[in-house]
């Protein structure tokens, strides 16, 4: 471990503390996360002037965050406020008083460096080249163009879910249609006056609490079966359903509606207004959840600003699935075995004509193999069973939920009955020809394994050729073959089955190859 970091997020609505280990390949591994919903944009007057209370409250809450991370020996406490005590007029009083009281010097994060800290966790975490983002928080609105993964545009908006609560539907219910009419003209006129966000075309990529909440919400309406809401995707019609589920419940019913917390539950609707309303703006294709936002932003960009070139924001899932072989203590020098083995079936298989899968496949199939039977650290007898769970319900960055769980079912499979029983509560995520190439796919991993089955590595390289309408898959090895022969022979219907023909294996000393 490189360093333990506490981490303190002040935001309008809630003040929260998470405290991560940076590990030494510069993942991040988060030990505590405490939400304390201050509601501090309360404490705000109409003059913008933060109160006493306000003030009290947040000494007491910093005080017992900072006695937390002293508690798990955290390295380094970085304390960041936002659009709360951002706006406040008398904010020079309220960090010098938390200083006297706690000793914590509070970084105020201007409105654009909150923007660009939800874009940094975005790029750092999706693969998106190109999209816009949108983090509403209490008191203030987000939106980052990027375009290659750079910025090309952004701007913080004086409005928030708290305070568009407090604009519109103060003294009235939620589901009120002047106030939501009201609401959705001002939020739209906000949005047209930006010729970013105008047409734009792109995908939304959705940041913080209130997006988190709505994502939650359509995953249990709808019986979601898989874990995780990082990368979710929805579209311009799911949002419009979500908020009306949202208007049709009264506000006890609200608050005990399954994904939705309850502390949000009387700002989820304008939070909701804006999501609809800015997907509508820019034409958007899709509006995309992202779990890491403005607090992840800022631990990148402090492990950026300490170590050198610790991430490659443009091979995102590459570093995931190396990530994931740390994780599970894999044998390198196996699995490296294992996808060279890979990649020379395929490209024999292709060569005769009976492969030819997209660039997307052919990396699925590369990682899948990186991956293969990584559960077997659990339980040998149990790896692809494990295997499957454990990938399925891992947020896999870079990958969206479709690409998670096609490697999940290629690294885990085994037979065609487990394929077939992982894969049944995810058929609405695949059309049938799909699911056949996904299991093509772990069917020539599992032959590939069986040709290093001693694990000493000594398949050197192998070829196919065809003599008398026989169709021969040479294997030249170098060293002593163990089991290798058997279980290949055992396992090349796998291979059969994807080519429907019959193959014939020749295992072929090297220097036999050689001469």
């Amino acid at each position: 471990m490189k360093e333990r970091i506490g981490l303190v997020d002040i935001g309008s609505n809630t003040i929260r503390l998470i405290v991560v280990d940076i590990d030494d390949h510069f993942g991040l591994h988060e030990i505590q996360n405490i939400k304390i919903p201050a509601r501090l944009y309360h404490h705000l007057d109409e003059e913008s002037i933060m109160d006493q209370a306000g003030i009290d409250l947040l000494c007491q809450i910093l005080d017992n965050f900072a006695h937390e991370s002293q508690i798990l020996k955290a390295d380094k406490l970085l304390p960041k406020a936002t659009a709360a005590i951002r706006q406040s007029k008398n904010y020079q009083e309220i960090l010098d008083t938390v200083k006297e009281r706690t000793g914590i010097t509070i970084d105020i994060v201007s409105g654009d460096k909150e923007a660009y800290y939800g874009y940094n966790a975005i790029i750092h975490t999706m693969s998106d080249h190109d999209a816009l983002t949108i983090d509403i928080g209490g008191g203030s609105t987000e939106i980052t163009y990027f375009k290659n993964k750079e910025i090309q545009a952004s701007h913080s908006f004086p409005f928030g879910a708290v305070s568009l609560t407090e604009k519109f539907f103060a003294d009235k219910d939620h589901d009120d249609k002047s106030a939501i009419k009201k609401a959705r003209k001002f939020v739209r006129k906000q949005f047209t006056d930006f010729d970013f966000i105008k047409e734009a075309q792109l995908p939304i990529i959705a940041v913080g609490g209130s997006a988190r909440n709505v994502t939650r919400v359509h995953q249990l309406q709808h019986d979601y079966p898989l874990a995780g809401i990082h990368n979710y995707q929805m579209s311009e019609e799911d949002l419009e359903d979500t908020l009306d589920l949202f208007l049709s419940l009264s506000d006890k019913e609200l608050r005990k509606l399954d994904g939705l917390s309850t502390d949000r539950a009387d700002i989820i609707t304008p939070a909701c207004l804006v999501f609809s309303e800015l997907m509508a703006c820019v034409q958007a294709p899709c509006f995309k959840f992202s779990q890491y936002g403005l607090r992840e932003g800022i631990l990148y960009e402090y492990i950026e600003d300490h170590y050198p070139a610790p991430y490659d924001i443009f091979h995102i899932q590459r570093q995931t699935i190396e990530g994931l072989t740390n994780t599970y203590h894999f044998s390198m020098a196996d699995h490296a075995q294992r996808v060279d083995i890979v990649r020379q079936v395929y490209t024999c298989l292709s060569q005769q004509e009976f492969l030819d899968w997209n660039e997307q496949e052919k990396r699925l199939l590369i990682y899948g193999a990186y991956l293969y039977f990584c559960g077997r650290f659990i339980e040998r007898g149990s790896a692809s069973q494990h295997t499957f769970y454990l990938l399925s319900n891992s947020n896999m960055n870079g990958f969206d939920h479709k690409e998670r769980v096609a490697i999940s079912l290629i690294a885990s499979y085994k037979n065609k009955t487990l394929f077939k029983q992982y894969s049944e509560e995810f058929q609405d995520l695949f059309t049938e020809d799909e699911l056949d190439r996904i299991q093509a796919m772990g069917g020539l991993i599992k032959f590939s394994e069986s040709l290093n089955d001693s694990h000493f590595n000594i398949i050197s390289s192998v070829d196919m050729i065809i003599q008398n309408d026989t169709l021969i898959l040479r294997i030249f090895y170098n060293g002593t073959l163990i089991s290798e022969v058997y279980r290949a022979e055992d396992q090349k219907k796998h291979i059969e089955r994807i080519i429907d023909r019959d193959i014939q294996l020749d295992f072929i000393p090297t220097t036999a190859h050689n001469l």
